[in-house]
């Protein structure tokens, strides 16, 4: 069988993109590329939840669409009521995202219903 030197340079490129490919997941653990900021002792599940975020004086919460409510912690983010009263998630002084915005945050859930956040991935206000 003789393949031309097109299909071939095709067939290399193809496989030099699946290893490429590979390679990055390995290195990239399961996580996608994202960060855990949980402790290793703390028995949590990498997790994504989308949802209306709610900030008070009382602590934080996910309103999801199906009608859950996922309580915070603080993990890598912290939150905070600001000074015009409104609830803001906060990565050092960076405000990342407020009460009422639809967020996708990413961190770790525990068995206790809580999610323990990293990082907000998608801010829709």
């Amino acid at each position: 069988m003789v393949l031309r030197l097109g299909s071939l340079a095709v067939a290399a490129a193809s496989v030099a993109v699946l290893l490429a490919a590979a390679a990055c997941a390995m290195t990239g653990g399961t996580l996608g590329g994202r960060q855990t900021c949980w402790p290793e002792s703390q028995k949590r599940v990498a997790s994504l939840w989308r949802g209306t975020l709610g900030i008070d004086g009382s602590g934080a919460r996910l309103n999801t669409p199906e009608g859950d409510v996922i309580p915070l912690a603080p993990g890598a983010v912290t939150f905070r009521v600001g000074s015009t009263g409104t609830g803001e998630l906060v990565r050092g002084t960076e405000v990342i995202a407020t009460a009422g915005d639809d967020v996708s945050l990413f961190g770790g859930a525990g068995s206790d219903g809580t999610l323990v956040v990293c990082d907000v991935e998608e801010n829709r206000h």
